[in-house]
């Protein structure tokens, strides 16, 4: 999983971009569905809470409190009734039909969080309307939680294949809103039992992609589970003889007279040529091709 990095600035203009959706459309309706369920306003509004604040805060909790409303709810054990439950899922709608195109932007995500390999672009499209192409995936699904239905940080923009294969299981992975924890996931390349020279030269593909075992947390083994993660990979060969082979043509003459010319660092250099960038949301393959390279470019 590629973590989504939100700077201050980014976090300030998503949660404007939220907020006035949700004032300007349907914040009054949002209070009355709260005032008149017991169960969701004992979540959101505490003693002596201005209840607007209190709905704010609760809709754009963070990755730990989205946690900790989880436990509540599975400690209550009871679920919305079913009026209060649908008008949340209707919110949700209007959210990602209106809004997900523009906070994605703002992110600047233009490939999935979970497999990296398919894009996530937001863009204008027919008849000029700004739209997002993907899904947002329900970290913690809108039918077991629809308490959750439309909090910000639980709302994941994804591909549309990584939404389908998430929410028919239930998983213990991490939120990639979650920057703390860091992805022990790296791919690499292994050979069967016969060791081919021409492997190591880019002329064969007598090579095996697989993750490196050593130092996975058990949330990246079961992320690599459900999402297939290395079966999902394993065709990329081509892509790894191109790396092996830009390993051994861009020799030390060769880049130092590209720096000098372009005014590259070392790092930007890399990445032009491997074709990744610093935090793989804006390239495909992004995280692939980074592995693959420090392989080969050691």
């Amino acid at each position: 999983m590629i973590k989504i990095p939100v700077s201050e600035d980014q976090r300030y203009e998503i949660e404007a971009i939220y907020w006035k959706w949700l004032s300007r459309y349907h914040l009054g309706e949002f209070l009355s569905v709260v005032e008149a369920d017991t169960d969701l306003k004992e979540l959101i509004v505490k003693d002596g809470e201005d209840r607007e604040t209190a709905l704010r805060k609760y809709l754009l909790s963070d990755s730990d409190k989205l946690a900790q409303i989880k436990s509540a709810v599975d400690r209550r054990g009871t679920k919305l009734n079913k009026k209060t439950a649908d008008y949340l899922r209707a919110r949700y709608k209007n959210y990602r039909d209106s809004q997900a195109a523009k906070v994605a932007s703002v992110l600047g995500l233009t490939a999935c969080p979970y497999c990296n390999q398919n894009h996530i672009n937001a863009g204008y499209g027919r008849k000029g309307k700004f739209r997002f192409w993907g899904d947002l995936d329900h970290f913690y699904g809108k039918n077991a939680y629809p308490e959750m239905a439309v909090c910000l940080y639980n709302l994941i923009p994804v591909c549309k294949v990584c939404n389908l294969i998430k929410s028919f299981q239930k998983t213990g992975i991490v939120n990639p809103y979650d920057c703390k924890t860091e992805s022990g996931i790296k791919f690499k390349t292994e050979f069967d039992e016969t060791f081919d020279l021409d492997y190591l030269q880019g002329k064969s593909q007598n090579f095996n992609i697989v993750i490196d075992k050593s130092g996975l947390s058990e949330e990246d083994k079961r992320e690599i589970e459900l999402f297939d993660l290395e079966n999902r990979h394993r065709q990329l060969k081509r892509n790894v003889q191109e790396i092996i082979v830009k390993s051994r043509a861009y020799d030390q003459i060769y880049e130092k007279s590209l720096k000098e010319e372009f005014e590259l660092s070392d790092s930007e250099l890399s990445a032009y040529i491997f074709g990744y960038t610093e935090n793989h949301l804006d390239r495909v393959l992004s995280k692939f091709n980074h592995d693959i390279m420090k392989e080969f470019r050691c």
